[in-house]
């Protein structure tokens, strides 16, 4: 008997210790907290719902705020805390289910890790009329290693019928929080959006090794996190109402006809679009489009980066049609080789990612098509990391009767990584939300920094013109 107990101890002991671990948050007697959202409600900007789900055509946007100031819970100091200079990201999408359903899966806690490939294991610890508390492990899976994270969260229902949610306990952060927001457009589509801020600034070692391993491409990465719970959300509804759902496009596009632009939008309400690229930096996620190249089809989301420069189009098309200014402004893009220097039939836009102390460059071979004062295609040859990639620039203006005469810019690109991609960029395709990944990347950084280099390129021109008059004149 003794034997037999001996050989099942070990078992045994497993056995407890896993229930304990099991258990741990039960065990744990978290108190409600009384929180205020730090950053501004969408509802709260001014903003006209129906016009909003226009121009989201589809797709999704994601204003990234300017940076702002703010007093928010630690949830690992347990106390309030001053954070400086953050930026609050707003997601929305039209869902095509009515409010009340669409509340209802966002507050079943329960359900969340169906609408993150993130998240896992999600479980209510305490639950109340209007507030619960529950955990759920978040796993991120990238080459060599994967990070996993416990959670603890509080989430409130308001009056309105939001929901917020916050980090009270554990994390691989010391704060967060995300807010819904939900406006009815009809008895069955639902504008949502999603807005919310982590600090990763006090993000675990391993966490931080990824944000950090290309800072650029590192910012976007919890931003992705919140697109992607919307894009989830939007399926579910287009499953349990496959007679809402708006159809998908199953037309076969090529390298030029995939491109969709800001003018094709006819209910694009570009007053509306104003206010939301004075919010911050805006990017439009559009519609999933079949391209075939080839021989292939391959499924693209293409990203839109755009910002309204309060000048003239006629100012503003020359500076941005030449590539050479994203050396200037986008700080991944330090180079950009013209046939006349690179002796061949295409332009070589200079790129380079960092994957920890590893600095890769990224070579985009580019054609230039129909550039006019409206607009300007381009793709990549085949040899190119990113093939097939493909894009454009797009120019509009306000309407005539309003009293703005600046010009909306829109870069738009999509594509996958080509054959001819070194390995370590290649690796890439691993990374969590690899089909947008790296466009979203870009796109953000363009749209970050487009307007200031403009406007500040304008008055040194202007400043060395009017130089140049007075000493031709003297």
């Amino acid at each position: 008997m003794k034997n037999i107990i001996s050989r099942f101890r070990p078992i045994v002991l497993m056995i407890i210790l896993s229930s304990l671990f099991i258990n741990a948050h039960a065990g744990k007697n978290y108190q409600t907290i009384d929180w205020q959202l730090p950053s501004v409600r969408f509802s709260e900007l001014n903003l006209d719902s129906n016009k909003i789900a226009a121009i989201t055509h589809g797709g999704q946007f994601i204003i990234v705020s300017k940076p702002q100031d703010f007093t928010f819970w630690n949830a690992r100091k347990k106390q309030l805390q001053d954070f400086k200079q953050q930026r609050i990201t707003y997601v929305a999408t039209v869902i095509d289910a009515p409010i009340d359903e669409v509340q209802a899966m966002v507050w079943d806690l329960e359900s969340q890790a169906a609408f993150s490939p993130l998240l896992n294991d999600t479980k209510i610890i305490r639950s109340g009329d209007n507030v619960q508390i529950g955990s759920y492990e978040q796993i991120i899976k990238v080459p060599v290693i994967k990070l996993v994270s416990d959670f603890v969260l509080q989430f409130n229902r308001y009056e309105n019928g939001d929901v917020g949610m916050m980090l009270i306990d554990e994390g691989d952060i010391e704060a967060m929080y995300q807010y819904w927001e939900f406006f009815p457009l009809d008895e069955r589509r639902t504008l949502t959006v999603l807005s919310g801020w982590q600090d990763t600034d006090s993000a675990d070692f391993m966490y931080k090794v990824l944000l950090e391993a290309e800072p650029a491409l590192g910012k976007i990465f919890p931003i992705l996190t919140m697109y992607e719970r919307l894009v989830q959300f939007k399926e579910e509804a287009a499953r349990q109402h496959p007679e809402y759902a708006e159809k998908p496009d199953e037309k076969l596009y090529d390298i030029r006809s995939i491109n969709a632009y800001m003018s094709d939008n006819k209910a694009l309400d570009r007053e509306e679009l104003r206010k939301l690229t004075r919010l911050g930096s805006v990017q439009f996620y559009q519609k999933s489009r079949k391209l075939s190249h080839d021989g292939k089809v391959h499924d693209v989301i293409q990203i839109s980066a755009i910002q309204y420069i309060p000048l003239p189009k006629e100012t503003v098309q020359p500076l941005l049609n030449n590539f050479d200014s994203l050396a200037e402004y986008n700080e991944l893009t330090y180079g950009w080789l013209t046939p006349e220097e690179t002796r061949e039939d295409w332009n070589h836009l200079q790129i380079a990612v960092n994957f920890g102390p590893i600095r890769v460059p990224v070579e985009i071979y580019i054609a230039q098509e129909e550039v006019d004062q409206d607009k300007m295609l381009f793709h990549t040859y085949d040899h190119a990391y990113m093939y097939p990639l493909m894009g454009h620039i797009e120019y509009l203006t306000m309407p005539p009767e309003s009293d703005q005469n600046g010009t909306f810019v829109s870069l738009t690109i999509g594509g996958v990584i080509g054959p001819e991609a070194s390995f370590l960029f290649k690796l890439a395709r691993h990374l969590p939300f690899h089909t947008v990944f790296i466009a979203a990347g870009y796109g953000m950084l363009t749209s970050d920094s487009m307007e200031d280099w403009v406007v500040e390129r304008v008055a040194k021109d202007n400043a060395k013109s009017r130089s140049e008059q007075v000493v031709t004149t003297y």
